[in-house]
C-alpha cells in the first residue's frame, strides 16, 4: 500500500506550465512523492537546500539561469551535491547528454516525454534512495 512506504520529496525544475501539469499528473497516482515545483533555477537552488529532496527533475532552458548551471552548483554545494538529478530536456544531442552525465546527473530523459521511461527513471532512483 502506498501509505506505508516512504514518501519521497521531489523538486521539479521546469518554467512551462503545460510540462509542470503533465509531471503532476503522472506522478499523482502515486501517493509516495510530494512534488515540490520550481519555475526558476534561482528558486530550485534555495527549495533544494531547504527541503534536501530526493530527487531533482531538471529541465535545461530556465528564464533566469541555464539547467546546466543549476546542476553545476548542486553538485558543488555540500548538503545538495550527493541529490540525484534527472535532466529533462527536448535537447537531446549525444554531446550535451554525455556533457551533462559528466558534470553529475543521473540521467537524462528526453522530451517530450514518454512516460514509461520517465517514470522507469524516477524509479531507479527512488528505489535506490529508499534503501539508503
Amino acid at each position: 500500500p502506498a501509505d506505508l512506504r516512504r514518501r519521497h520529496t521531489v523538486l521539479y525544475v521546469e518554467d512551462n506550465l503545460s510540462n509542470l501539469i503533465l509531471v503532476q499528473r503522472i506522478l499523482e497516482p502515486r501517493g509516495d512523492i510530494n512534488l515540490i515545483p520550481a519555475m526558476q533555477g534561482g528558486l530550485a537552488l534555495e527549495l533544494a537546500r531547504l527541503h534536501r529532496p530526493s530527487l531533482v527533475l531538471l529541465d535545461l532552458h530556465l528564464p533566469d539561469i541555464h539547467g546546466e548551471e543549476v546542476l553545476r552548483q548542486l553538485r558543488q554545494a555540500p548538503d545538495c551535491r550527493d541529490i540525484p538529478v534527472i535532466v529533462l530536456s527536448a535537447d537531446a544531442t549525444p554531446g550535451q547528454i554525455d556533457r551533462l552525465i559528466g558534470a553529475g546527473a543521473h540521467s537524462y530523459v528526453t522530451k517530450p516525454l514518454d512516460v514509461r521511461p520517465f517514470v522507469a527513471a524516477l524509479d531507479r532512483v527512488l528505489d535506490r534512495r529508499r534503501v539508503a
